[in-house]
């Protein structure tokens, strides 16, 4: 498949990709061809960590065998979820409720945090969606609020749905 060419071309072997229903990937893949370059976000590893917990057979950079680093981001509200590939549509509804559980558990904290404060900032998703389907692939690149990403990924999901009915 195409869309794991560049993916080759740095090592990873598209076998292995195709074991997985979603990738967690560093949030500049895209950008990078060094492994040395690449960089998760600490917010990716969580959203792969729960992804696994509920089934999903989800993979991140360690899984595949890439060595990156960890950019741990101490803001209150911003969310950095790196490079989601979603291989398999049928896993929507979960990736939708565990992305909710996330940003739920970061505005608590942000809510936490300036409990008291007159300022007050809306959560920021930092994301790169790419579906996957077949031999065709869309991409969205979104930097927004949280409510309207998950207006994206619902979407999504209701498109795919009508889609294969």
């Amino acid at each position: 498949m195409e869309s794991f060419d560049f993916l080759s071309e740095i090592g990873i072997d598209p076998i292995i990709l195709n074991q997985y229903q979603i990738l967690c990937l560093p949030e500049n893949i895209g950008d990078r061809s060094k492994e040395i370059d690449l960089a998760d976000s600490g917010e990716s590893i969580i959203l792969s960590k729960l992804l696994k917990e509920e089934g999903v057979k989800c993979a991140n950079s360690y899984d595949i065998g890439l060595t990156s680093k960890v950019i741990e981001r101490r803001g209150l509200s911003d969310i950095w979820l790196g490079y989601i590939w979603i291989r398999d549509h049928a896993i929507f509804p979960i990736l939708i409720s565990v992305v909710s559980r996330l940003l739920a558990d970061k505005v608590s904290k942000q809510l936490k945090a300036l409990q008291g404060s007159e300022e007050s900032k809306e959560t920021k998703v930092h994301a790169t969606l790419k579906v996957l389907d077949g031999k065709t692939s869309a991409e969205v690149v979104y930097v927004g609020d949280a409510d309207t990403f998950l207006k994206v990924l619902k979407g999504i999901n209701d498109d795919q749905s009508s889609s294969t009915k």
